[in-house]
């Protein structure tokens, strides 16, 4: 799925007003306008700054790394002169594009919509905001009615339910289920600037309180429909749908995109009294609406606030907010809030919310986010370099900074209420699932080790073991839970009792958090077992022999495990240009291509000494699940990157290699590989740019169109998810089970592989691998002209009997299956020739 002009709705909304502007502006100085206006200033400011300021200014100006390409200058038009330059144009008769007029309608609809309907629910704007407001619509008229003689007459008539329903993505207040007005809105057309015009105009923002309103509105609708797909995402994990890194990492990243999202309007709130004063505001809107009065939505109660309204405020975060601000009185900068159990009461899952009164579900939230906070705190105040921080952890560390509530961080606890309450029996299933894994991850290090106590090799230094170590280390570390053992020391100081609640309380609580953990985990345990089957060439050089085998017919026997993981690393990861060879010379010409060494260096012709492998060295496995790597810097690495913008993220989805099939409607949706070469080609060049560091623009499924950034969600975890086998995929294991496989097929082959090419042919255990290309040159006839088939079948009779006892599938039936409960649906190659399919379930 590609996606274009991803936006916010108050993007979308201040997209039309500087389009209107720039046209205004470009189309006038292209006619000659050169007055002087004061109104249209270079943006940020070029006023002269003076003492402390302009020192600053030129320390930062200093410190800023010089920018290879100069910047377009940025212009701001004033409101008051929109007029005097639509009159300029008008007096040059020139042509004026009928988009225009739709963008200032659609302006002026969107406005005027939203102003009354404020006004309907009581006298809530100043008579000076309500002036400003006024003011500004009667601009945009003022331009519509100057330049309408040139405008073209329409040819078809405005069709006035679809203008209804585009305005009203920004008249609404609070909706509370994904909208589908977005989608079935026009594509959204807007002026462009005349001529080759390179300044960047913007219309002055506004900062009366109705826009402040307007704005936070807009961006809260938005916030509402990512929180419906974050819900969407964990219920589809309740019945198995997603695996857990997928469902956390899509969850993370929609906040990302949030508070992306936020950034635009916070200048804006803080005009207006602060994000506090603005969510109240918010929230009594929202009551009225929905007929509650001013008299009864706050009480004369202790906190001042009607428990009645919660449904209310847990659409407008007002409850939520209010909760973490009580945070910051507790987070006293020297010491650690440690929660006395029971203080607040306790959360049953089991208990059925919907029965509650709004005080009994301030209670759930309250007895749920206390104790959490506790355990952000100690993460954030007692362990160096917390190695994974969500979003959450994010804004309490910026809370406990800065004594301020971040927005953000009252979405991410928002989220993290609604998972809660949406697996609710579940909540602790995340956490055993982390546990499970990262088990099995530690004993697969272990038995590693176990299988090269002896067993050495030259390309794998010492310095690569320690970093497996240190991983299984981490995994340990975690597994002590080091939150607990920090808070057992403050309540020694503080002379109280350690109390005797579960360990790991904040991955028991959080799902996102055990998920990210697991990602992190998994990152490093794939990347240590790629490696090493690059440095023995173990899963490789058995996938040549295997290839062989079948293609020769001397196998019947289908190695599930190896068909899987060559289904997800593509066949290019094993053969040089991605062509399977299929006939006897072709297996040898590739595997010598693989391996980096020519055929004639394992002739007998070769000079003695002369080593078989060149010095560049064999070609390795190629890292698959591109869109699963692009999280690594942030969630292993610890990078801090949270620059997930929607341009950005559309572009990891579009490296996916997976595409959807079936319709999601009647329940066929499923992932299946790309497998058109030209598509391919063209995620491998993307990829290509995204390792550089470069971010390639996205190809416009609809030209200017108009996509909200919660339709990015889906597609996200649909493409995170298609790629959890094989980042799952245990390759240690398999290397074990490849190079036993070697050592049978070494003793089923040695005594005539010595009678070919004398005992010399394999002259360490290291050296396994190399048997496979002697095997392969036996049967391509290389040697004296005659193809030698007793090799490889000999070959034959090891491999069968390692498919005839079920090694062959014991990793996709046992490791992944039974122990980490990913299965994988095996489909046979069908009469049509296809190769063999696997499904991801």
């Amino acid at each position: 799925m590609v996606l274009s002009a991803l936006s916010s709705t108050y993007q979308l909304y201040k997209q039309d007003t500087d389009s209107v502007a720039a046209w205004l502006a470009s189309t006038a100085k292209s006619l000659g306008f050169s007055a002087d206006l004061s109104s249209i200033s270079t943006a940020a400011g070029t006023g002269r700054l003076k003492g402390k300021a302009r020192a600053a200014a030129k320390k930062e100006a200093a410190s800023r790394k010089p920018s290879s390409s100069p910047t377009a200058p940025k212009h701001v038009i004033n409101l008051k002169d929109f007029v005097p330059l639509a009159e300029y144009i008008a007096a040059k008769a020139t042509s004026v594009p009928d988009t225009l007029r739709t963008t200032i309608d659609r302006v002026i609809t969107v406005r005027s919509g939203f102003g009354a309907k404020l006004e309907q629910h009581g006298k809530v704007l100043s008579e000076v905001s309500d002036a400003k407001h006024q003011y500004f619509i009667r601009v945009l008229e003022n331009v519509r009615q100057v330049l309408l003689p040139l405008m073209p007459v329409p040819k078809i008539p405005q069709d006035k339910s679809t203008d209804e329903k585009l305005s009203n993505r920004f008249a609404g207040l609070a909706v509370y289920e994904p909208s589908q007005e977005f989608l079935d809105a026009p594509v959204l057309e807007r002026p462009a600037k005349t001529g080759d015009d390179t300044v960047i105009y913007e219309a002055e923002t506004e900062t009366s309180f109705e826009h402040a309103i307007f704005a936070l509105t807009s961006v809260i609708n938005d916030m509402n429909r990512v929180r419906a797909h974050i819900q969407w995402i964990w219920s589809n994990y309740k019945i198995g749908i997603f695996e857990l890194a997928a469902a956390a990492i899509a969850t993370n990243t929609a906040i990302d995109l949030v508070r992306n999202m936020m950034e635009d309007i916070l200048p804006l709130l803080n005009r207006n009294g602060g994000l506090a004063t603005m969510l109240r505001q918010f929230h009594v809107l929202q009551c009225l609406m929905k007929g509650w009065t001013m008299d009864v939505i706050f009480t004369e109660s202790q906190d001042n606030f009607n428990y009645d309204t919660y449904d209310v405020g847990y659409g407008t975060y007002f409850t939520t907010y209010r909760l973490l601000e009580a945070f910051i009185d507790v987070a006293q900068p020297q010491d650690l809030p440690l929660y006395k159990e029971g203080m607040f009461g306790f959360y049953d899952p089991a208990s059925d919310r919907s029965r509650k009164t709004g005080l009994q579900k301030y209670e759930d939230d309250r007895a749920l986010l206390m104790p959490f906070f506790t355990e952000l705190m100690t993460a954030i105040r007692c362990v160096k370099d917390w190695p994974v921080k969500d979003e959450f952890l994010r804004g309490i560390e910026e809370l406990d900074r800065t004594r301020q509530v971040p927005f953000y961080a009252v979405f991410a606890a928002q989220v993290f209420l609604d998972t809660t309450y949406e697996l609710r029996e579940d909540i602790q299933r995340p956490f055993d699932t982390m546990v499970k894994h990262t088990t099995v991850m530690d004993n697969d290090i272990k038995l590693h080790f176990e299988f090269h106590a002896k067993l050495r090799i030259d390309t794998w230094p010492a310095t690569n073991d320690m970093l497996m170590r240190e991983v299984q280390r981490g995994i340990k570390w975690i597994g002590k839970d080091p939150l607990r053992e920090m808070q057992a020391k403050m309540y020694q100081r503080a002379g109280l009792p350690m109390p005797n609640n579960e360990s790991h309380r904040l991955f028991r609580m959080s799902p996102v958090m055990s998920g990210l953990f697991l990602y992190h985990f998994r990152s490093r345990h794939r990347e240590m077992g790629l490696a090493i089957a690059d440095a023995w060439g173990s899963i490789q050089y058995c996938q040549h022999l295997y290839n062989a085998l079948r293609h020769e017919k001397l196998l019947d026997d289908t190695w599930q495990d190896m068909e899987v993981l060559t289904a997800n690393l593509g066949e290019d990861s094993f053969y040089v240009g991605g062509e399977v060879p299929k006939e006897p010379r072709a297996y040898f010409s590739k595997f010598c291509l693989q391996m980096g060494t020519s055929a004639a260096a394992m002739t007998k012709k070769r000079r003695k000494n002369t080593p078989l492998q060149s010095k560049s060295g064999p070609r390795g496995l190629k890292a698959a699940s591109p869109v699963l790597s692009m999280f690594n810097a942030r969630y292993v690495g610890n990078t801090g990157q949270v620059d997930f913008t929607p341009e950005y993220v559309s572009q990891i989805i579009q490296l996916s290699l997976f595409e959807a099939e079936g319709a999601e409607e009647d329940g066929s949706l499923t992932m299946g590989q790309i497998e058109d070469p030209k598509k391919l080609k063209e995620k491998k060049e993307l990829k290509h740019l995204a390792n550089e560091g470069k971010r390639k623009r996205a190809k416009k499924a609809i030209d200017n169109g108009n996509i909200p950034l919660e339709q990015l969600i889906k597609p996200l975890v649909f493409a995170l998810n298609a790629e959890s086998i094989e980042y799952a995929f245990p390759y240690l294991v398999m290397h074990r089970w490849c190079w036993r496989l070697l050592r049978a097929v070494k003793d089923s082959c040695d005594s005539c592989l010595r009678q070919l090419y004398t005992p010399a042919y394999l002259e360490n255990e290291s050296q396994l691998p190399w048997m496979v290309g002697w095997i392969l040159m036996a049967a391509s006839g290389l040697e004296g002209g005659v193809s030698d088939r007793r090799p490889l079948q000999l070959a034959a009779e090891a491999v069968k009997c390692f498919c005839e006892v079920g090694t062959s599938r014991l990793i996709c039936e046992q490791v992944l299956g039974q122990q980490m409960g990913m299965p994988v649906e095996f489909v046979e190659a069908d009469d049509s020739g296809d190769d063999d399919v696997v499904h991801h379930t």
